[in-house]
Protein backbone atom coordinates (compact mmCIF):
# COMPACT_ATOMS: atom_id res chain seq x y z
CA UNK A 1 0.00 0.00 0.00
CA UNK A 2 1.64 3.40 -0.74
CA UNK A 3 1.59 6.33 1.22
CA UNK A 4 -0.68 8.30 -0.94
CA UNK A 5 -3.25 5.23 -0.67
CA UNK A 6 -2.70 4.70 3.38
CA UNK A 7 -3.61 8.88 3.08
CA UNK A 8 -7.18 8.19 2.10
CA UNK A 9 -8.15 5.59 4.28
CA UNK A 10 -10.62 6.11 6.79
CA UNK A 11 -9.77 5.83 10.23
CA UNK A 12 -12.06 3.06 10.91
CA UNK A 13 -10.42 0.97 8.39
CA UNK A 14 -7.55 2.24 9.23
CA UNK A 15 -7.89 0.64 13.13
CA UNK A 16 -9.50 -3.21 11.10
CA UNK A 17 -6.26 -2.74 8.95
CA UNK A 18 -4.18 -2.08 12.70
CA UNK A 19 -5.54 -6.00 13.33
CA UNK A 20 -5.50 -7.68 9.38
CA UNK A 21 -3.02 -10.46 11.06
CA UNK A 22 -5.53 -11.74 13.06
CA UNK A 23 -8.12 -12.45 9.86
CA UNK A 24 -6.34 -15.49 9.86
CA UNK A 25 -7.73 -18.51 11.50
CA UNK A 26 -3.72 -20.23 12.52
CA UNK A 27 -2.84 -16.82 13.20
CA UNK A 28 -5.70 -16.29 15.68
CA UNK A 29 -4.66 -19.42 17.28
CA UNK A 30 -0.99 -18.65 17.75
CA UNK A 31 -1.85 -15.27 18.68
CA UNK A 32 -3.95 -17.30 21.41
CA UNK A 33 -1.30 -19.98 22.38
CA UNK A 34 1.23 -17.45 22.10
CA UNK A 35 -0.53 -14.94 25.43
CA UNK A 36 -1.01 -18.39 27.43
CA UNK A 37 2.69 -19.61 26.61
CA UNK A 38 4.37 -15.84 27.65
CA UNK A 39 1.90 -15.57 30.53
CA UNK A 40 3.13 -18.51 31.75
CA UNK A 41 7.09 -17.32 31.25
CA UNK A 42 6.39 -14.17 33.21
CA UNK A 43 4.73 -15.64 35.95
CA UNK A 44 7.57 -18.59 36.08
CA UNK A 45 10.44 -15.59 36.12
CA UNK A 46 9.15 -14.14 39.50
CA UNK A 47 8.06 -17.62 41.06
CA UNK A 48 11.50 -19.15 40.14
CA UNK A 49 12.82 -15.68 41.89
CA UNK A 50 10.70 -16.35 45.07
CA UNK A 51 11.72 -19.36 45.25
CA UNK A 52 15.35 -19.07 45.19
CA UNK A 53 15.01 -16.55 47.91
CA UNK A 54 13.09 -18.90 50.13
CA UNK A 55 15.51 -21.80 49.98
CA UNK A 56 18.35 -19.78 49.88
CA UNK A 57 17.79 -15.93 51.15
CA UNK A 58 20.87 -15.69 48.78
CA UNK A 59 21.15 -12.70 45.99
CA UNK A 60 24.16 -14.42 44.63
CA UNK A 61 22.32 -17.99 44.54
CA UNK A 62 19.51 -15.79 42.94
CA UNK A 63 22.05 -14.27 39.94
CA UNK A 64 23.57 -17.99 39.35
CA UNK A 65 19.96 -19.51 38.88
CA UNK A 66 19.26 -16.92 35.85
CA UNK A 67 22.62 -17.42 34.69
CA UNK A 68 22.00 -21.21 34.59
CA UNK A 69 18.82 -20.43 32.68
CA UNK A 70 20.26 -17.77 30.42
CA UNK A 71 23.93 -19.66 29.28
CA UNK A 72 22.29 -22.96 27.15
CA UNK A 73 19.70 -20.04 25.82
CA UNK A 74 22.78 -18.40 24.36
CA UNK A 75 25.25 -20.97 23.19
CA UNK A 76 22.24 -23.29 21.58
CA UNK A 77 20.33 -20.74 19.78
CA UNK A 78 22.33 -21.24 16.87
CA UNK A 79 22.37 -25.17 16.40
CA UNK A 80 18.34 -23.91 17.19
CA UNK A 81 17.73 -21.89 14.46
CA UNK A 82 19.60 -24.64 12.08
CA UNK A 83 17.26 -27.28 13.15
CA UNK A 84 14.23 -24.67 12.78
CA UNK A 85 15.22 -24.71 9.17
CA UNK A 86 15.42 -28.03 8.79
CA UNK A 87 12.60 -29.73 10.52
CA UNK A 88 8.97 -28.60 10.56
CA UNK A 89 8.70 -24.94 12.97
CA UNK A 90 4.98 -25.94 13.93
CA UNK A 91 6.29 -29.88 15.73
CA UNK A 92 9.31 -28.18 17.58
CA UNK A 93 7.04 -24.99 19.06
CA UNK A 94 4.80 -27.54 20.19
CA UNK A 95 7.15 -30.24 21.68
CA UNK A 96 9.02 -27.60 23.28
CA UNK A 97 5.51 -25.94 25.03
CA UNK A 98 5.36 -29.70 26.21
CA UNK A 99 8.76 -29.73 27.84
CA UNK A 100 7.87 -26.38 29.66
CA UNK A 101 5.04 -27.62 30.73
CA UNK A 102 6.48 -30.70 31.85
CA UNK A 103 9.01 -28.83 33.86
CA UNK A 104 6.08 -26.36 35.50
CA UNK A 105 4.85 -29.57 36.61
CA UNK A 106 7.69 -31.52 37.89
CA UNK A 107 8.55 -28.60 40.03
CA UNK A 108 4.98 -27.47 41.20
CA UNK A 109 4.85 -31.20 42.53
CA UNK A 110 8.16 -31.00 44.13
CA UNK A 111 7.37 -27.87 45.87
CA UNK A 112 3.89 -29.28 47.53
CA UNK A 113 5.58 -32.31 48.37
CA UNK A 114 8.43 -30.34 50.07
CA UNK A 115 10.63 -32.09 48.48
CA UNK A 116 12.18 -29.18 46.73
CA UNK A 117 15.99 -28.76 46.55
CA UNK A 118 18.46 -25.55 45.39
CA UNK A 119 19.58 -28.39 42.70
CA UNK A 120 16.18 -28.98 41.20
CA UNK A 121 15.38 -25.31 40.25
CA UNK A 122 18.93 -24.98 38.92
CA UNK A 123 18.81 -28.27 36.96
CA UNK A 124 15.32 -27.59 35.95
CA UNK A 125 16.32 -24.03 35.06
CA UNK A 126 19.12 -25.19 32.48
CA UNK A 127 16.55 -27.83 31.37
CA UNK A 128 14.71 -24.38 30.15
CA UNK A 129 17.74 -22.92 28.90
CA UNK A 130 17.99 -25.46 26.48
CA UNK A 131 14.01 -25.80 25.58
CA UNK A 132 14.26 -22.18 24.93
CA UNK A 133 17.38 -22.31 22.54
CA UNK A 134 14.62 -24.39 19.77
CA UNK A 135 11.38 -23.03 20.55
CA UNK A 136 12.54 -19.20 19.87
CA UNK A 137 13.64 -19.78 16.63
CA UNK A 138 11.12 -22.07 15.67
CA UNK A 139 8.17 -19.65 16.92
CA UNK A 140 9.60 -16.97 14.97
CA UNK A 141 10.42 -18.66 11.89
CA UNK A 142 6.81 -20.10 11.78
CA UNK A 143 5.17 -16.26 11.43
CA UNK A 144 5.07 -16.40 7.94
CA UNK A 145 3.54 -19.50 7.02
CA UNK A 146 0.21 -18.58 8.88
CA UNK A 147 -0.64 -15.15 7.01
CA UNK A 148 0.25 -13.53 3.59
CA UNK A 149 3.32 -11.29 3.09
CA UNK A 150 1.08 -8.26 2.75
CA UNK A 151 0.33 -9.24 6.50
CA UNK A 152 3.11 -10.40 8.20
CA UNK A 153 4.71 -6.81 9.48
CA UNK A 154 1.10 -6.33 10.63
CA UNK A 155 1.66 -9.78 13.03
CA UNK A 156 4.51 -9.05 14.62
CA UNK A 157 3.17 -5.86 15.91
CA UNK A 158 0.14 -7.51 16.94
CA UNK A 159 2.15 -10.33 18.71
CA UNK A 160 4.16 -7.73 20.39
CA UNK A 161 1.52 -7.17 22.12
CA UNK A 162 1.44 -10.27 24.06
CA UNK A 163 4.66 -9.56 25.59
CA UNK A 164 3.54 -6.04 26.67
CA UNK A 165 0.35 -7.22 28.53
CA UNK A 166 2.18 -9.55 30.15
CA UNK A 167 4.71 -7.08 31.43
CA UNK A 168 1.58 -5.30 32.91
CA UNK A 169 -0.30 -8.23 33.83
CA UNK A 170 1.78 -11.46 34.80
CA UNK A 171 4.41 -10.20 37.13
CA UNK A 172 1.35 -8.84 39.20
CA UNK A 173 -0.73 -12.15 38.85
CA UNK A 174 2.34 -14.12 40.02
CA UNK A 175 2.59 -11.98 43.28
CA UNK A 176 -0.95 -12.08 43.87
CA UNK A 177 -0.92 -16.05 43.31
CA UNK A 178 1.91 -16.37 45.33
CA UNK A 179 0.54 -14.16 48.44
CA UNK A 180 -3.26 -15.97 47.81
CA UNK A 181 -2.37 -19.65 47.27
CA UNK A 182 1.71 -20.18 47.53
CA UNK A 183 4.22 -20.98 44.92
CA UNK A 184 3.51 -24.44 44.52
CA UNK A 185 0.14 -23.82 43.06
CA UNK A 186 1.29 -20.56 41.17
CA UNK A 187 3.63 -23.07 39.43
CA UNK A 188 0.37 -25.35 38.70
CA UNK A 189 -1.34 -22.60 36.89
CA UNK A 190 2.10 -21.96 35.04
CA UNK A 191 1.24 -25.63 33.84
CA UNK A 192 -1.93 -25.11 33.10
CA UNK A 193 -1.30 -21.94 31.06
CA UNK A 194 1.11 -23.92 28.71
CA UNK A 195 -0.36 -26.99 28.14
CA UNK A 196 -3.33 -24.55 27.06
CA UNK A 197 -0.66 -23.26 24.56
CA UNK A 198 -0.26 -26.94 22.92
CA UNK A 199 -4.00 -27.39 22.85
CA UNK A 200 -4.43 -24.17 20.94
CA UNK A 201 -1.12 -24.79 18.87
CA UNK A 202 -2.73 -28.47 17.48
CA UNK A 203 -5.30 -27.33 15.01
CA UNK A 204 -2.96 -24.82 13.15
CA UNK A 205 -1.96 -26.15 10.00
CA UNK A 206 0.22 -25.24 7.72
CA UNK A 207 1.75 -26.06 4.48
CA UNK A 208 5.51 -27.56 5.32
CA UNK A 209 7.96 -26.06 3.15
CA UNK A 210 10.83 -28.53 1.75
CA UNK A 211 14.14 -27.50 2.11
CA UNK A 212 16.67 -28.10 -0.52
CA UNK A 213 18.45 -31.06 0.05
CA UNK A 214 22.13 -30.69 1.27
CA UNK A 215 24.73 -32.79 2.75
CA UNK A 216 26.30 -30.09 4.94
CA UNK A 217 26.35 -30.28 8.59
CA UNK A 218 24.80 -28.70 11.14
CA UNK A 219 28.05 -26.42 11.67
CA UNK A 220 28.23 -25.32 8.10
CA UNK A 221 24.70 -24.58 8.26
CA UNK A 222 25.45 -22.16 11.14
CA UNK A 223 28.08 -20.87 9.28
CA UNK A 224 25.86 -20.15 5.87
CA UNK A 225 23.44 -18.24 8.57
CA UNK A 226 26.20 -15.93 9.83
CA UNK A 227 27.69 -15.65 6.29
CA UNK A 228 23.95 -14.78 4.56
CA UNK A 229 24.05 -11.92 7.79
CA UNK A 230 27.26 -10.72 6.46
CA UNK A 231 26.85 -10.28 3.05
CA UNK A 232 23.10 -8.64 3.22
CA UNK A 233 23.27 -4.96 3.93
CA UNK A 234 19.58 -4.74 5.56
CA UNK A 235 20.47 -8.08 8.01
CA UNK A 236 23.66 -6.70 9.36
CA UNK A 237 22.59 -3.18 9.92
CA UNK A 238 19.07 -3.99 11.63
CA UNK A 239 20.77 -7.33 14.09
CA UNK A 240 23.34 -4.57 14.56
CA UNK A 241 21.25 -1.71 15.57
CA UNK A 242 19.36 -4.49 17.39
CA UNK A 243 22.66 -5.30 19.78
CA UNK A 244 23.84 -1.94 20.61
CA UNK A 245 19.83 -1.80 22.09
CA UNK A 246 20.48 -4.53 24.23
CA UNK A 247 23.61 -4.16 25.24
CA UNK A 248 23.75 -0.26 25.25
CA UNK A 249 20.02 1.19 25.13
CA UNK A 250 18.15 -1.03 27.62
CA UNK A 251 20.61 -0.26 30.92
CA UNK A 252 18.09 2.43 32.00
CA UNK A 253 16.10 -0.51 32.73
CA UNK A 254 18.63 -2.38 34.79
CA UNK A 255 19.92 0.84 36.84
CA UNK A 256 16.35 2.21 37.24
CA UNK A 257 16.50 0.64 41.14
CA UNK A 258 19.59 3.36 41.19
CA UNK A 259 17.65 6.24 39.73
CA UNK A 260 14.84 5.66 42.16
CA UNK A 261 16.84 5.59 45.38
CA UNK A 262 19.87 7.75 44.76
CA UNK A 263 18.81 10.30 41.68
CA UNK A 264 14.98 10.82 42.32
CA UNK A 265 14.66 9.52 45.96
CA UNK A 266 11.15 7.92 45.21
CA UNK A 267 11.76 4.76 46.80
CA UNK A 268 10.92 1.47 45.67
CA UNK A 269 6.70 2.76 45.30
CA UNK A 270 8.64 5.28 42.78
CA UNK A 271 10.42 2.41 41.11
CA UNK A 272 7.04 0.54 40.84
CA UNK A 273 5.33 3.61 38.93
CA UNK A 274 8.84 3.83 36.77
CA UNK A 275 8.31 0.06 35.77
CA UNK A 276 4.96 0.95 35.42
CA UNK A 277 4.85 3.45 33.18
CA UNK A 278 7.62 2.21 30.73
CA UNK A 279 5.58 -1.20 30.53
CA UNK A 280 2.70 1.11 29.46
CA UNK A 281 4.62 3.05 26.76
CA UNK A 282 5.88 -0.36 25.83
CA UNK A 283 2.20 -0.99 24.73
CA UNK A 284 1.36 1.76 22.75
CA UNK A 285 4.56 1.65 21.25
CA UNK A 286 3.32 -2.18 19.45
CA UNK A 287 0.13 -0.85 18.89
CA UNK A 288 1.13 2.14 17.64
CA UNK A 289 3.31 -0.23 15.31
CA UNK A 290 0.43 -1.84 14.44
CA UNK A 291 -1.58 0.86 13.45
CA UNK A 292 1.41 2.28 11.19
CA UNK A 293 2.38 -1.56 9.65
CA UNK A 294 1.11 -0.82 6.00
CA UNK A 295 2.35 2.24 5.97
CA UNK A 296 5.42 2.98 3.57
CA UNK A 297 9.22 4.10 4.84
CA UNK A 298 9.60 1.68 7.48
CA UNK A 299 14.00 2.04 7.05
CA UNK A 300 13.25 5.63 8.16
CA UNK A 301 10.93 5.05 10.86
CA UNK A 302 13.16 2.11 12.54
CA UNK A 303 15.73 5.11 12.13
CA UNK A 304 14.51 7.79 12.97
CA UNK A 305 13.16 5.65 16.08
CA UNK A 306 16.11 4.81 17.19
CA UNK A 307 17.91 8.32 16.95
CA UNK A 308 14.61 9.03 19.51
CA UNK A 309 14.93 6.38 21.78
CA UNK A 310 18.71 7.39 22.50
CA UNK A 311 17.95 11.12 22.87
CA UNK A 312 15.07 10.22 25.34
CA UNK A 313 17.48 7.59 27.19
CA UNK A 314 20.27 10.73 27.59
CA UNK A 315 17.26 13.34 28.82
CA UNK A 316 16.30 10.42 31.06
CA UNK A 317 20.16 9.75 32.59
CA UNK A 318 20.32 13.65 33.67
CA UNK A 319 16.20 13.92 34.86
CA UNK A 320 16.17 14.80 38.25
CA UNK A 321 12.08 15.46 38.41
CA UNK A 322 10.31 12.40 39.15
CA UNK A 323 7.56 13.78 36.97
CA UNK A 324 9.79 14.49 33.93
CA UNK A 325 11.37 11.07 34.55
CA UNK A 326 7.78 9.62 34.70
CA UNK A 327 6.82 11.26 31.07
CA UNK A 328 10.34 10.23 29.66
CA UNK A 329 9.89 6.25 30.96
CA UNK A 330 6.61 6.19 29.19
CA UNK A 331 8.03 7.72 25.99
CA UNK A 332 11.13 5.02 26.12
CA UNK A 333 8.99 2.26 26.14
CA UNK A 334 7.13 3.53 23.19
CA UNK A 335 9.68 4.20 21.26
CA UNK A 336 11.58 1.48 22.00
CA UNK A 337 8.94 -0.46 20.97
CA UNK A 338 8.13 0.87 17.91
CA UNK A 339 11.34 1.00 16.34
CA UNK A 340 12.55 -2.86 17.15
CA UNK A 341 9.10 -4.27 16.11
CA UNK A 342 9.75 -2.46 13.10
CA UNK A 343 12.86 -3.69 12.60
CA UNK A 344 11.61 -7.08 13.39
CA UNK A 345 8.89 -6.60 10.89
CA UNK A 346 11.73 -5.73 8.20
CA UNK A 347 13.85 -8.74 8.53
CA UNK A 348 10.30 -11.51 8.61
CA UNK A 349 8.94 -9.64 5.23
CA UNK A 350 12.64 -9.95 3.69
CA UNK A 351 14.01 -12.71 5.05
CA UNK A 352 14.13 -16.01 2.68
CA UNK A 353 12.35 -18.91 4.41
CA UNK A 354 15.09 -21.23 4.25
CA UNK A 355 17.25 -18.94 6.46
CA UNK A 356 14.29 -17.68 8.63
CA UNK A 357 15.07 -20.19 11.83
CA UNK A 358 18.60 -19.31 11.67
CA UNK A 359 18.42 -15.35 10.80
CA UNK A 360 15.67 -15.14 13.32
CA UNK A 361 16.98 -17.36 15.62
CA UNK A 362 20.48 -14.25 15.83
CA UNK A 363 18.70 -11.62 15.45
CA UNK A 364 16.24 -13.29 19.16
CA UNK A 365 19.95 -13.90 20.52
CA UNK A 366 20.87 -10.11 20.81
CA UNK A 367 18.39 -9.78 23.45
CA UNK A 368 19.92 -12.33 25.81
CA UNK A 369 22.89 -10.24 25.62
CA UNK A 370 21.30 -7.41 27.71
CA UNK A 371 22.92 -8.71 30.89
CA UNK A 372 26.56 -7.93 29.14
CA UNK A 373 24.88 -4.56 28.88
CA UNK A 374 24.09 -4.74 32.71
CA UNK A 375 27.02 -5.58 33.50
CA UNK A 376 29.05 -2.83 31.26
CA UNK A 377 26.65 -0.08 32.76
CA UNK A 378 27.06 -1.36 36.35
CA UNK A 379 30.74 -1.04 35.94
CA UNK A 380 30.71 2.80 34.66
CA UNK A 381 28.37 3.36 37.25
CA UNK A 382 30.40 2.04 39.77
CA UNK A 383 33.19 4.61 38.67
CA UNK A 384 31.16 7.92 37.28
CA UNK A 385 27.68 7.24 38.46
CA UNK A 386 24.33 5.90 37.19
CA UNK A 387 23.65 9.32 34.95
CA UNK A 388 27.15 8.57 32.87
CA UNK A 389 26.31 5.11 32.60
CA UNK A 390 23.13 5.15 30.82
CA UNK A 391 23.78 8.87 29.21
CA UNK A 392 26.72 6.59 27.70
CA UNK A 393 24.17 3.65 26.48
CA UNK A 394 21.51 6.44 24.53
CA UNK A 395 24.54 8.34 23.36
CA UNK A 396 25.67 5.06 21.68
CA UNK A 397 21.81 4.07 20.30
CA UNK A 398 21.35 7.70 18.67
CA UNK A 399 25.04 7.50 17.03
CA UNK A 400 24.95 4.24 15.74
CA UNK A 401 21.39 4.88 14.24
CA UNK A 402 22.52 8.68 13.09
CA UNK A 403 25.36 7.28 11.36
CA UNK A 404 23.04 4.65 9.74
CA UNK A 405 21.05 7.07 8.24
CA UNK A 406 24.43 9.11 6.68
CA UNK A 407 26.22 6.23 5.66
CA UNK A 408 23.59 3.78 4.53
CA UNK A 409 21.43 5.69 2.27
CA UNK A 410 19.85 2.43 0.98
CA UNK A 411 18.58 1.41 4.65
CA UNK A 412 17.07 5.00 5.31
CA UNK A 413 14.91 4.94 1.62
CA UNK A 414 13.75 0.90 2.56
CA UNK A 415 10.05 1.25 2.29
CA UNK A 416 9.37 -2.62 3.32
Amino acid sequence: MSQATTATVPGSQRLLQALSALRHRNYRLYWFGQLASVLAQNMEGVAQSWLVLELTNSPLLLGLTGLTFAAPTILLTLLGGVIADRADRRRIMIFSQWASALNFFIIATLVMTEWIALWHVMALAFISGCVRAFDRPSRMALLPQMVPKEDIANAVAVGGTIWQLNRLVGPAAAGMSIYLVGIGPTYYICFFASLSAVFLWLPIRTEQRPTAPTSAGLVQHIIDGLHFIRANEIYYTFIGMTFFNSVFGMSYLILMPVFARNVLDVGSQGFGFLQSTGGAGALCGVLAAAYFSHVRGQGLQAIGGAVTFGLLIMFFAFSKSYPLSLALAFFLGLSSQLYMTTINSILQVNLPDQLRGRVMGIFGLTWDLMPVGGMLAGAIAEFAGAPIAVGFGGFMVAGLAAAVAVCLPRIRRLEQ
